[in-house]
């Protein structure tokens, strides 16, 4: 059978000093749940969505959509990367939908997929191609394109399947964020740690709280995931509608 694999950007968080509150697991590459918020108070965080194994076009329109365009008897594959030379895993892709909305600026509809749970380590895969950018690359394009992404898909399923690993630590990061209580803990941890100048999450907390004086980055963060998680909140509630 033929296969389209597309190598997709992953946004991931920065590593955390030893011994941090958030307990950060070194062998994971955690996507960036602790990205500033954007205007209108939206957290930009849930591509891929670990919990369900899903990935949707709101972040990456051009390349799920061509994707999803591919001939339908065709094996399709999602391969992600944290930068040029980290390649993290992969998705196969079951089913294919799309959503009617209007209000991400995509002409009425938000395409997405549903696919294998696997993901694995950090860093399993070395990247020594082409250089790359916040892109997509895919394996219709060229062939030069076509034989790197099927060796990386190769490479990638050598490894151990670790995905009920994101997923339970995606569970539980939301779980925290969503708590009051445990975002104070956080804080209070925080705030009185020796590493602080070793972890890049509490530089852009302590640099955002200087630019907004009446701002408090951990009560931002839990107000936010308890109302308005950019996307996420507002996509469940609309049906999805299942290609043929």
């Amino acid at each position: 059978m033929d296969r389209d694999i597309v190598l997709f950007y992953y946004y991931s968080s920065p590593p955390v000093p030893e011994g941090c509150f958030l307990r950060l697991s070194n062998d994971i590459a955690y996507r960036n749940m602790f990205l500033l918020p954007c205007p209108g108070n939206k957290i930009h965080f849930e591509f891929p969505m670990f919990e369900d194994h899903s990935y949707n076009s709101i972040c990456n329109r051009l390349g799920v959509r061509e994707l999803i365009k591919r001939p339908g008897n065709h094996e399709k594959y999602v391969i992600f990367r944290t930068d040029n030379k980290d390649i993290i895993g992969f998705y196969r892709v079951l089913r294919a939908f799309y959503q009617e909305t209007n209000m991400f600026n995509n002409n009425g509809f938000v395409w997405g997929i549903e696919a294998d749970p696997y993901l694995i380590t950090k860093g399993a895969v070395k990247y020594d191609g082409p250089r790359l950018r916040q892109g997509y690359q895919a394996s219709w394009r060229s062939n030069e394109w076509a034989e790197l992404l099927v060796r990386l898909l190769g490479e990638i399923q050598n490894h151990k399947n670790i995905s009920e690993v994101y997923s339970s630590e995606t569970i539980r990061l939301m779980e925290l964020l969503k708590d009051s209580q445990g975002m104070r803990g956080w804080e209070k941890n925080c705030l009185a740690c020796a590493k602080q100048s070793k972890c890049r999450i509490y530089r852009e907390f302590a640099k955002y709280n200087e630019e907004h004086r009446n701002a408090n980055m951990f009560f931002v963060l839990n107000k936010i995931y308890n109302s308005n998680v950019y996307s996420r909140n507002y996509l469940c509630g609309i049906p999805k509608i299942y290609l043929k």
